[in-house]
């Protein structure tokens, strides 16, 4: 069965990004992998699965990004990067619809996604990775 297929473009803080990346691999997640299991969780439990965050939360997180990011010796303080991920387009629609409740866009919403995997150190929501079948 074919998914239509919805690109998302989203412009976070290049620190935060590379922070989340970093911790995302470790765990062997990529962050297309992340994003679209976080938008499926919003349109099939109908819920954000974390709180709205605080401005003092936002800016924590990305203060904590800079910091690893300068441990690492690739800190771009301030700089922004765009990324592009593919999500199922009917699970966009819904998600939107949800977070609209929330007053929140599907980029603000994935900005706070990063941020509270950032703050927490954890997967803000239920994350089931399935065997690969093998041919």
């Amino acid at each position: 069965m074919n998914h239509i297929k919805r690109i998302i473009s989203v412009t976070l803080n290049s620190d935060l990004v590379s922070a989340v990346k970093r911790r995302l691999a470790r765990i062997g997640l990529t962050q297309g992998t992340f994003i679209s299991g976080f938008i499926h969780f919003i349109a099939n439990n109908k819920i954000l699965p974390f709180k709205k965050l605080s401005k003092a939360e936002e800016e924590t997180a990305n203060k904590l990004s800079t910091l690893q990011a300068l441990k690492y010796n690739e800190c771009e303080y301030e700089k922004k990067k765009t990324i592009q991920k593919s999500v199922d387009e009917d699970a966009f629609e819904h998600a939107k619809q949800i977070l609209g409740k929330y007053k929140l866009t599907i980029s603000h919403a994935i900005r706070m996604l990063y941020e509270t995997f950032i703050i927490t150190g954890k997967l803000p929501y239920h994350f089931e990775l399935l065997p690969i079948a093998q041919e």
